[in-house]
């Protein structure tokens, strides 16, 4: 897997490397620190289920989503994925519709968390 977080003074920002770019059809994102409202670890399952349409990018049910993907009751907002089997991922909010959530897998997880949670203010 080839995903990096990075928390600059300018925001988060999210690099995409290898096939991951290519399944997600996606290098990298910035998100500023005035648009990210927050950052917790989710239940790969639960996470899962938001999800509607695969919008670009690639999807394989039950082994990996990486691309953008409509959300169920939520006309008009995007979600970026990039994970796999892992039980657990890490979601950044924003204030965005496009992309709402930032899914990504990533094995430091609970710490990019509380770094991200403890910058933007959210407890």
């Amino acid at each position: 897997m080839a995903v990096t977080v990075e928390l600059t003074d300018i925001g988060v920002d999210v690099r995409i490397s290898g096939m991951d770019s290519v399944w997600s059809m996606r290098g990298s994102v910035v998100v500023p620190w005035s648009e990210v409202v927050g950052a917790r670890v989710v239940d790969a399952k639960t996470a899962r289920q938001r999800l509607k349409w695969r919008v670009g990018g690639t999807s394989f049910p039950g082994a990996a989503n990486a691309g953008r993907f409509t959300v169920r009751d939520a006309p008009g907002v995007r979600e970026l994925w990039v994970t796999y089997r892992d039980p657990e991922y890490l979601e950044i909010e924003t204030t965005n519709d496009q992309p709402k959530r930032i899914v990504l897998q990533t094995p430091d997880r609970a710490e990019l968390a509380a770094a991200i949670n403890a910058r933007v203010g959210t407890p």
